[in-house]
């Protein structure tokens, strides 16, 4: 005969089955607490991070472009390198702007939208004292751009524009244009204060100067192009580049064609200031060349020949007697 339970191990049996229920029912809530992540509506993660990968890599093309471009431009060696690559929302963005700085708002076609590049005021400065002449130092507080340094900026902000539509034309073609400069961030309210922005900063050095040059790209932009920001495709793309034949011969082919100024000297003088200002029609200036010497022949800013002068029917010429390899210049 089967053994019968009392009322008290009845209950006893029944208090351990709850008490196993609660600790299953425990243990299964704690599990979905660890995968409830918080969220802020307030900044949306539009952005994957891969997608944010794909466009820090682009810039860090833009970066080498940069640098490559402005040591030719400043005449100095320029480092351009990559800070950072992060999402924010508008207001975040425009709130780490300097006040007054110098802040480019350009058009990105297509889509047609907005975006900002700005310049550290120390840096932009140091620029344009090098632009003008001086040692490229930032001298005094940061202030407002006058109407001469406005127009500089602006030339240089239309070529920087030029080579990030470059860096961008592997993912997307598009053509920016410059809108305006203007010295605070009130002023360049291109988009609402919650959207999203792929912020990209950039840190530039030359000489005893360092700045950031920082980019603003709306959500709005980007949106369109999200599906070619990964990372494996960009990979794909720089892999087939690499392994295209005759890239070396076709851009050769396309520096050919491009026309460099060329100019004989003919000798140099020193003149003091007085007698510079009393010239007149007839008046003779001594050269430092003699007769016979070779000639120095310029390419652009730079002495890379050596030539004796002629004639050629009823042209004047020159013809090349060597080739100066270590002397330097900007076409």
């Amino acid at each position: 005969m089967d053994e019968i339970l009392s009322q008290e191990e009845i209950n006893a049996l029944l208090s351990s089955f709850a008490k196993q229920e609660e600790g299953h029912t425990a243990k299964d809530r704690s599990g979905e607490a660890k995968q409830v992540r918080p969220y802020d509506f307030r900044r949306p993660d539009k952005l994957s991070k891969d997608q944010l990968r794909t466009i820090e890599m682009i810039h860090e093309t833009f970066a080498r472009s940069l640098s490559t471009w402005m040591s030719s431009y400043l005449r100095l060696p320029v480092r351009v390198s990559m800070a950072s690559c992060e999402q924010h929302s508008f207001d975040e963005f425009s709130s780490s702007l300097p006040t007054p700085g110098v802040i480019a708002v350009f058009n990105m076609s297509p889509p047609d939208g907005e975006a900002i590049v700005a310049f550290a005021p120390a840096l932009a400065f140091a620029i344009l004292d090098r632009v003008l002449g001086g040692p490229g130092q930032a001298r005094g507080k940061p202030r407002e751009l006058t109407d001469i340094e406005q127009q500089l900026m602006q030339d240089l902000v239309a070529k920087v524009l030029d080579i990030l539509a470059r860096a961008w034309a592997d993912v997307a073609a598009f053509s920016a244009r410059l809108v305006n400069i203007v010295s605070s961030p009130q002023f360049a309210q291109i988009t609402a204060e919650t959207e999203t922005v792929g912020a990209v900063s950039l840190q530039v050095t030359f000489g005893e100067t360092s700045g950031n040059v920082s980019l603003g790209l709306p959500y709005p932009i980007l949106q369109p192009v999200m599906p070619r920001l990964a990372a494996t495709r960009w990979f794909r793309k720089q892999a087939g580049r690499g392994g295209e034949t005759g890239s070396a011969e076709a851009i050769r082919q396309r520096l050919s064609t491009i026309q460099v100024p060329v100019s004989v000297e003919l000798g140099q003088a020193s003149v003091m200031v007085g007698d510079f200002l009393d010239l007149a029609p007839g008046d003779i200036i001594r050269l430092d060349s003699r007769r016979g010497e070779d000639l120095v022949v310029r390419v652009g800013g730079g002495s890379k020949f050596l030539g004796r002068p002629g004639v050629i029917g009823k042209r004047l010429a020159f013809q090349v007697s060597r080739v100066l390899h270590d002397r330097g210049g900007n076409l």
